[in-house]
């Protein structure tokens, strides 16, 4: 870690509750949620109230897919009038530009903002062996993607495919369903915040890139957070207690994104051949022996290798083998996804709780309920509680990974979100969106669904005028009461730069 910032990386609740300064003791009786709606991706800022005034500023996330400066400017400078510069606790769930861009692209401004802590994941501490395992294969893996993006990149712009298939049947077609491709996975790429390399091959930490972006300073407490971990008793949130349920330590659950049982499919696990790619791309050090395939099936004799090349050029595939890239992109893209830091903040006295999962997926929801459990004090009396008592009680939620089909769990999410007074935000906008993603978002099952339960109180990033239609397709039902209680919300906050809902903790 650089030494630029005062870093302590807590492992229990107890130790994160100690050495924080109070402002006030007044329990937080409730919470104003602003979502921000420069497009699609994530920007949160919850202010805590007691007794009618804001006593405490929590910040989630700033980032919106293909976001630059004009974007996140606006929200920004609202977000520094409405806290006086002054935010206490930060929640960075990880590292996808969606999620973290804006720091980067407004850094002078949040140069002049005071962040007392900010929370990470686990994945995050350089003092842990596993995660600094994972960082280091995660490295690997989204370095051989950019590489292999660059190379068909560039054969677009040679017009390698147009000269290749001039003579060809449907040679047109052939191309545009090439540059589709390349297209689709520069997209995926961008998502990885930071390709840049940095000194030895190092892509630099989270927490590195945080204080280059102006967030963490000399007094900024940094914490990575693990499952199972209840912070509480903390001045920062006097009145709340805060449940960190994701992301998962096991490596199979953070490779795990679909579920059969959960309306998904199981994917692949990520495997050797993974690795194997990224070695053909990086070349590691070892020249040009490094190759896609086993070394069996390199040629040897000159004569053929020379026919190929002159002649049978049609059977080179010698760009042919950069296409799995787009599978392996995809699994690496949702691994990252499971990586999310998920909280749960709940109103000691009421029992209330706000969900905010990041974008995780699958294997992180489902690792809640493996063995999960926290005790708290109810009415004088210790309770065991796990993640199926935080669901039952979670009057907000923040959709997961932008109303995507696989980033909600079905029985073991929202199916337990039972709670009547369930208010739900969607970081989900048309306005800024990858192309990719409109197959996907929104998932008109999943949204009908919390449309349902939330009785109409959904709100969305983007139009909604434009999401809403997507949302009724022959397959759900929308009551007219409750899209019309939906329109009525959203409408209200038509040509903002931000939606705002009042969440009780009474």
């Amino acid at each position: 870690m650089a030494n630029a910032a005062k870093k302590t990386v807590r492992k229990t609740a107890k130790k994160i509750s100690k050495n924080t300064k109070s402002k006030s003791n007044a329990v937080l009786e409730s919470v104003k949620i602003r979502m921000y709606r420069a497009g699609t991706g994530d920007c949160f800022l919850l202010q805590f109230q007691s007794n009618g005034k804001t006593t405490r500023n929590v910040m989630i996330d700033c980032g919106c897919i293909r976001g630059g400066r004009n974007d996140f400017e606006p929200m920004v400078e609202d977000i520094r009038s409405i806290t006086n510069d002054e935010i206490d606790i930060l929640i960075v769930t990880h590292e996808h530009a969606d999620h973290i861009n804006g720091f980067a692209s407004v850094s002078d401004l949040f140069d002049k903002i005071r962040f007392k802590k900010v929370w990470f994941a686990w994945t995050e501490d350089e003092t842990d062996d596993l995660a600094n395992d994972l960082r280091k294969n995660h490295t690997k893996i989204k370095l051989a993607l950019q590489a292999a993006s660059t190379r068909l990149t560039g054969l677009i712009k040679s017009k390698h495919y147009e000269n290749r298939w001039t003579d060809d049947f449907q040679s047109a077609l052939m191309v545009e369903s090439k540059k589709h491709f390349i297209n689709s996975l520069s997209q995926l790429n961008a998502l990885n915040f930071n390709n840049t390399l940095g000194v030895n091959k190092k892509i630099p930490s989270m927490v590195e890139l945080f204080e280059k972006f102006n967030v963490i300073k000399a007094d900024t407490e940094v914490e990575c957070l693990r499952p199972g971990e209840l912070i509480k008793n903390i001045s920062a949130l006097p009145g709340l207690r805060v449940f960190v349920l994701g992301p998962p330590r096991d490596m199979e659950l953070l490779d795990t994104t679909e579920e059969h049982g959960e309306s998904y499919e199981k994917r692949e696990k990520a495997s050797s051949r993974d690795f194997a790619f990224a070695a053909a791309m990086l070349n590691d050090g070892q020249g040009t022996s490094i190759l896609p395939f086993e070394p069996e099936f390199e040629m040897q004799s000159d004569g053929i290798k020379t026919r190929y090349e002159t002649k049978d050029t049609w059977r080179q595939i010698e760009n042919d083998w950069l296409y799995t890239a787009g599978s392996i992109a995809l699994r690496y893209q949702r691994s990252i996804n499971n990586t999310s830091l998920v909280l749960a903040f709940q109103f000691e006295e009421s029992e209330r709780v706000l969900l905010f999962p990041g974008d995780a997926e699958f294997g992180n929801w489902k690792s809640w309920h493996d063995g999960l459990s926290w005790s708290i004090p109810v009415n004088g009396k210790n309770k065991k509680v796990n993640a199926e008592y935080l669901l039952n009680n979670t009057v907000f939620y923040k959709v997961g990974h932008h109303c995507s089909h696989n980033g909600s769990a079905s029985t073991l999410g929202v199916e337990m979100m039972t709670h009547e007074d369930l208010t739900v935000m969607a970081p989900l906008s048309f306005k800024k969106i990858n192309t990719g993603w409109l197959n996907t978002m929104p998932n008109d099952i999943l949204c009908a669904n919390l449309i349902s339960k939330a009785k109409g109180k959904m709100y969305f990033s983007g139009d909604y005028r434009q999401i809403l239609p997507n949302i009724k397709t022959k397959r759900v039902t929308v009551t007219k009461t409750n899209e019309e209680k939906l329109v009525n919300l959203n409408k209200e906050y038509d040509g903002s730069h931000f939606i705002e809902c009042e969440v009780s903790g009474k």
